[in-house]
């Protein structure tokens, strides 16, 4: 019997099935990928999610969409029980591998919560989970919505998310907070901090008068309001998705402003790469 280590697996890494097996000490790869695999007297549980299976086999709709992924149960509900204790108080840890098609590897994509589940009789039961690794979805914006639009009526507590989704979401409620952006723009204006690019002067004031994004910049965690002048920058649409685009923590505002005085003076810059100690 093998020796599940998740401590051996490297974040978004990707991995055979054959490949995990002889990791861990398995003789054979088939028990891995059964869909849900529970190693004996343990505590882990380890998903195995794949979107379009083999022609011929169950086809399960499975749906990943930002940090959230959306499983069918298996057809004779074997492991429902299993899954279904984990929702609230759970008693196990639940990892994540994930492929779109069945000739590709698995990616390892970490922890999971399970936040909702649907229990069937006569049809396979569906449950969702949320995955803890911002780094590992291209596009965050699903993530965005389902916490922006959290309902707090759920099972499950938002405190299931990891502290980064937390402090995510009170970020961006302060940036889409429609008093706070017209007096953010009052006081700074709707010049980019970053590039200082201006809609209105590029496109016209008919249709682009005072249309800038807004970039929170203050402490998520702080226990007060945050401060108008302070904690606030305008920013064109694309330096606020290079700001977001870690995930897990947002670039520093001076360092992406840097790197955009820098790139615009090279005119090589697909060549180039840019050091922080350079200026």
């Amino acid at each position: 019997m093998g020796n599940i280590d998740i401590n051996l697996l490297k974040m978004n890494q990707t991995y055979t099935a054959k490949q995990l097996a002889g990791l861990w000490g398995y003789k054979s790869h088939h028990a891995l990928v059964k869909g849900v695999f529970h190693p004996k007297n343990s505590d882990i549980i380890i998903l195995f999610v794949t979107k379009q299976r083999q022609p011929g086999t169950t086809q399960f709709k499975n749906e990943l969409r930002g940090n959230i992924i959306k499983i069918e149960g298996a057809d004779k509900h074997g492991t429902d029980q299993l899954l279904q204790s984990n929702l609230g108080n759970p008693k196990d840890k639940i990892y994540l591998f994930y492929r779109e098609k069945h000739t590709l590897p698995f990616t390892f994509l970490g922890k999971v919560h399970l936040i909702q589940s649907w229990i069937h009789s006569s049809k396979s039961s569906e449950f969702e989970f949320f995955i803890e690794n911002f780094e590992s979805i291209e596009d965050d914006m699903a993530l965005l919505d389902y916490i922006i639009h959290y309902d707090e009526n759920l099972s499950i507590s938002l405190d299931v998310m990891c502290q980064a989704a937390k402090n995510l979401t009170y970020h961006l409620k302060c940036e889409r907070d429609i008093n706070t952006r017209e007096k953010v723009i009052q006081i700074h204006g709707t010049n980019c901090a970053i590039c200082g690019f201006n809609y209105a002067r590029t496109y016209g004031k008919d249709i682009a008068k005072d249309f800038i994004d807004i970039h929170y910049i203050g402490n998520p965690e702080a226990k007060k309001a945050p401060d108008i002048i302070r904690d606030f920058i305008p920013v064109c649409a694309n330096c606020h998705r290079m700001l977001h685009h870690k995930r897990s923590h947002n670039i520093d505002v001076n360092d992406l402003k840097k790197r955009a005085d820098y790139y615009k003076k090279e005119p090589d810059y697909e060549q180039m790469t840019f050091h922080f100690d350079q200026i």
